[in-house]
């Protein structure tokens, strides 16, 4: 069974008109809600005796339409014995003037109405057993109808980048559509000079389509914008900003979906503009206007349907974001500079530390190994290490102290090694002396 409600204003004198669109209206959105159905259980109409007779003499008549277009199209599947055809004649939704049509008291729509005012304000409950934390089951009363609000108007919202030029707005683009549930939003708008700028250069340059007012290529829009950032794009993006407008736009009945009959909601916006804070008195208000980078604009409906704007900006213009971009990336770019000599300076001082720390170490093994070789501490590492930790930064008090006890100055490990290479060869230069032959004879010599 599907139950599906279709707003159709029935006048006495427009039933003609209006039913049978509404019947093709209501035929395609039952196949798209329910597919499996073959065909409605019912149609249920409402209002006076007379508009109800009416209203059953019509459709009928339009059902028998749908039947005899049925039937036509067996015949003409039977003529031609083909698989295809056959198949098309099982898609076949089951409209036809079998489907009962089934009329109401004339106070049905009103009592209806007060069962759903007196449910929702919980006047009218439902008593339902719900089952306790200690396992019993308690009676508890609950609203009868759940009812839920929805939107019955469609919100779009259109930009022009030329100063409001007819002919020159964008097709409107629908923020929120029939039957949305309220209350809707926000729905952010983002503004941006840049891509105002553009807009309107691709505009000119033959790169946009729909008559020159929407972006065919969105790669080229953002390539676009991003060639505009800056100082050199100043003048380009305050004469974009100044001339954007923006307009809500609202529809109220579905039929006008065909015909693109759209409502404006208010005047028309300017967002990325504001007035000058030193304006004279009695002066025109665009002629003290400046224009901002950047702008969000928050669109709102409320569950009666009225629709409420929230514009946001930082109160810039685009010299002054700018100059705040230009500072912001070299604020950027000094803090990566000084993170980098900052985590660099602990590097190289880490590397510093531990070169010395085993410089000294290896000192302090040279130390015992000359002075006092063969004794416990000759050759303990791990002595040495925690010596030369224990005295950090006061390395003079442990040289002190080493050459007080053994009696000779701490030296480095390499000056050992000069050490005892010079006394080696000085040990050399005495033997060759004493081997040496003074008188050049074999050893017996004349006195």
């Amino acid at each position: 069974d599907v139950d599906v409600d279709v707003d159709v204003d029935v006048d006495v004198d427009v039933v003609e008109e209006k039913l049978e669109w509404a019947m093709d209206r209501l035929r395609s959105q039952v196949g798209l809600i329910a597919p499996e159905s073959e065909e409605p259980t019912a149609i249920v109409t409402y209002g006076t005796i007379a508009t109800q007779l009416k209203v059953a003499t019509k459709l009928k008549a339009i059902l028998a339409g749908y039947g005899k277009e049925a039937r036509n199209k067996k015949n003409d599947n039977d003529k031609h014995d083909d698989e295809e055809d056959q198949d098309d004649d099982d898609d076949w939704d089951g409209w036809d003037q079998d489907i009962p049509l089934l009329s109401t008291h004339e106070s049905c729509t009103s009592v209806g109405l007060a069962v759903l005012a007196a449910a929702s304000h919980s006047r009218v409950k439902l008593v339902v057993s719900v089952k306790g934390t200690d396992g019993k089951h308690r009676p508890k009363p609950k609203p009868a109808v759940d009812v839920k609000s929805v939107a019955a108007c469609q919100v779009a919202v259109s930009f022009n980048y030329f100063g409001g030029e007819e002919g020159k707005w964008t097709e409107p683009k629908t923020v929120f559509d029939f039957d949305r549930r309220v209350p809707a939003g926000p729905y952010r708008v983002e503004f941006s000079a840049a891509e105002c700028a553009a807009h309107v250069k691709c505009a000119r340059s033959g790169k946009a389509s729909n008559d020159f007012r929407e972006i065919g290529d969105e790669t080229v829009l953002m390539d676009m914008a991003k060639s505009l950032e800056g100082a050199r794009g100043i003048p380009e993006r305050e004469e974009a900003a100044l001339r954007l407008r923006f307009r809500v736009l609202q529809r109220t009945t579905r039929d006008d979906e065909e015909n693109g009959r759209w409502i404006r909601i208010g005047d028309d916006m300017s967002p990325l503009t504001m007035e000058h804070s030193q304006k004279d008195e009695g002066e025109s208000g665009r002629d003290h206007l400046v224009a901002c980078e950047s702008a969000v604009m928050e669109i709102s409906l409320s569950p009666v349907g009225l629709i409420t704007t929230a514009l946001t900006t930082n109160g810039e213009t685009i010299v002054q974001a700018t100059k705040s971009a230009r500072n912001s990336k070299l604020l950027k770019y000094a803090g990566i500079f000084g993170s980098l000599l900052f985590v660099g300076g602990f590097l190289v001082k880490s590397f510093v530390e531990e070169r010395v720390f085993e410089r000294d170490t290896q000192r302090v093994l040279a130390y015992y190994k000359h002075v006092a070789p063969n004794s416990f501490h000759d050759g303990d590492e791990r002595h040495a290490r925690y010596m030369v930790w224990k005295y950090k930064g006061k390395k003079d008090a442990l040289w002190r102290r080493l050459e007080a006890k053994y009696g000779f100055p701490v030296k480095h490990a390499w000056e050992w090694d000069d050490d005892e290479e010079g006394e080696r060869e000085a040990k050399g230069g005495e033997e060759e002396e004493e081997t040496e032959d003074l008188d050049g004879s074999d050893g017996s010599g004349e006195l």
